[in-house]
């Protein structure tokens, strides 16, 4: 009985997790008209968005975050409610082995599109492309700049550099950042989900 409900739950929130997905990358395509499907979208989405939205305001410059964590953390609910589906039960090494993957998930995501922004800000520096000052080097600057500055700092220790070598402090350290990370948590993951309980 009990596996059937969590089955019928466990393909809801796929279903849900795919019509949030729907409903974001319809936002990426402003000036287009979806008449009723977005309305309806929406309404269904936004309220779950929103809740996101106002307690995990992850935010870095112009680009919000938050509903990522909001799929990620359907993602793990879901995964919970699939091993029950499956297994009849869940233990709390399998509970804390996905959500521990959920976190490292989101965070190499972020880390992962801020390594490429500064790429690209970085190769567009030093191939002199952003002599112009154009906007898209502008909208780059704002949002990889945040970070750039809490990571870089420590390194620096109050010194001044130019912004090419922090770019190029800042791409080693996310870079160091993931291939560590990734070793880390595999590990971590593996030795979590042996806890018996």
């Amino acid at each position: 009985m009990i596996q059937t409900i969590a089955r019928y739950v466990s393909s809801a929130l796929t279903i849900y997790m795919m019509v949030i997905f729907v409903r974001i990358v319809m936002t990426w395509f402003s000036g287009v008209s979806y008449g009723r499907v977005y309305a309806a979208l929406a309404s269904v989405t936004d309220p779950y968005l929103n809740w996101f939205r106002e307690h995990t305001p992850i935010r870095f410059g112009v680009m919000d975050f938050s509903p990522v964590v909001g799929i990620l953390t359907l993602g793990v609910v879901q995964n919970i409610f699939t091993q029950l589906a499956f297994a009849g039960r869940v233990t709390l090494g399998y509970v804390l082995a996905i959500t521990i993957s959920a976190v490292w998930s989101v965070t190499s995501f972020f880390l992962t599109i801020f390594l490429i922004l500064a790429v690209v800000r970085l190769v567009g520096l030093l191939a002199g492309l952003d002599a112009s000052g154009g906007r898209l080097w502008l909208v780059l600057e704002q949002v990889v700049n945040p970070l750039l500055q809490v990571v870089v700092r420590p390194f620096l220790r109050g010194r001044f550099t130019n912004y090419r070598d922090s770019l190029l402090i800042f791409c080693g350290v996310l870079l160091g950042v993931l291939l560590a990370g990734r070793f880390v948590i595999t590990l971590v993951v593996s030795l979590v989900r042996q806890i018996p309980f």
